[in-house]
């Protein structure tokens, strides 16, 4: 029963989904103080670091069985702000859960300013009580790192596997520095692509164009903010600020890319249930209404694991590598490279002075004079076939 003298307390069954989530915010540090934020509608942790990349993720209220935020009735918009290591918390929902044939309920609460952060885990033979120090060694500044709306210059949404995929090649191949390249196409054939930069030089990660992978592709001018086609949009990240995401693609399920004029790439991740918990046959097969504590039974108005994360740009790009970019992106046909030579002409569109058309290139001269042999002959008369010379071979 939940206490009706403390400021927040709520209880969930379903560890294995909160270390799934809480596990995607280690690599933006995993001994570094997370911010968790607590209102009516559910739990927010919150990292950034150097002012270059943040992530929110977002724990619904439906996620627990339940849940409870004392706060003040005049003040709709309340929440309590508290600061506690993320590792401390995995360890111990670890510790707690390592009996995988045991239902472990976790209760989670605060009393207030001063308290201690409290968790509970209780199964079939034990109880324990682990209290974590809560402080606020600074607030939680977005200056720089939200998106402005008014000045989005792409919007982008795919399926989560693919861009989990593309992260990891990017990875294995040692990437140092990384572009995005989007372009809308005018006839519906859009193009996404995540260009890499290494000491093997630049590759390209072209994803799918088919509407089941890449769903939407919308690019906006930055002056008129009204659509246009055919124009690309670019970006330039550190790719070791650029990987951090890979954690969370890991579990998604559909990824929304929206990039601003001001450099700032905003990606939304959604973590579907169905993607992430999958109890084992036992499980399922003992799940009942009677049985609340069984995780096939989580709330139908779940949304699932809600993940914001921004990015900022790398302040200097380098013109040649832009150039680069947009060279490596062209198809096939927009290349407009001179051929290599000029055919000889002949007929009466032939310059009646052959020597004012000479090339300094001594190989081209040699294949024009032959040229010019074959045609006419030494002295320019026509030489007919006799049948000393064999017309075929």
């Amino acid at each position: 029963m939940l206490d009706q003298n403390v400021l927040f307390s709520a209880s969930t069954v379903h560890l294995e989904h909160i270390t799934t989530a809480l596990n995607c915010l280690t690599p933006f540090g995993l001994r570094d103080d997370v911010l968790i934020i607590i209102d009516s509608d559910g739990l927010s942790f919150a990292r950034e670091n150097n002012r270059v990349i943040s992530i929110q993720l977002f724990l619904s209220k439906e996620l627990f069985i339940s849940y409870q935020y004392n706060a003040p009735e005049s003040d709709s918009d309340a929440h309590t702000k508290i600061s506690v290591k993320i590792n401390h918390i995995l360890d111990s929902i670890s510790v707690a859960s390592r009996d995988k044939d045991d239902v472990v309920e976790c209760t989670l609460s605060y009393v207030g300013e001063g308290s201690p952060f409290v968790l509970i885990f209780e199964d079939s033979a034990i109880t324990e009580k682990v209290e974590y120090s809560t402080y606020l060694t600074k607030e939680w500044d977005m200056t720089g790192l939200e998106l402005d709306r008014s000045l989005v210059d792409l919007e982008c949404m795919m399926k989560g596997d693919i861009f989990y995929s593309a992260l990891q090649d990017l990875k294995e191949i040692g990437c140092k520095e990384c572009y995005i390249y989007a372009r809308a196409g005018s006839s519906g054939k859009n193009i996404f692509a995540i260009i890499s930069k290494s000491h093997l030089g630049f590759s390209k990660i072209l994803l799918p164009s088919e509407r089941s992978i890449l769903e939407k592709l919308e690019t906006f001018d930055s002056d008129t903010h009204e659509k246009v086609h055919e124009k690309p949009v670019i970006g330039f990240f550190d790719f070791g600020s650029f990987d951090k995401m890979r954690a969370s693609a890991k579990i998604a399920s559909k990824v929304l890319i929206r990039k601003d004029a001001h450099g700032l790439m905003s990606v939304n991740i959604l973590s579907e249930t169905d993607d992430i918990l999958r109890g084992d046959s036992k499980t399922k097969s003992s799940a009942s209404p009677a049985n609340p504590h069984s995780s096939a039974y989580l709330s139908r108005e779940y949304p699932g694991i809600v993940i914001d994360i921004s990015i900022l740009e790398k302040a200097r790009v380098d013109y040649d590598d832009m150039e680069e970019v947009k060279l490596l992106m062209q198809n096939n046909d927009e290349l407009k490279a001179p051929p290599a030579y000029q055919p000889v002409s002949t007929g009466a569109s032939r310059d009646p002075n052959p020597a004012a058309q000479e090339s300094t290139s001594l190989l081209f001269n040699e294949r024009k004079r032959h040229a010019e042999e074959l045609d006419n002959g030494e002295d320019g008369e026509f030489i007919p076939a006799t049948n000393d010379i064999p017309l075929f071979f």
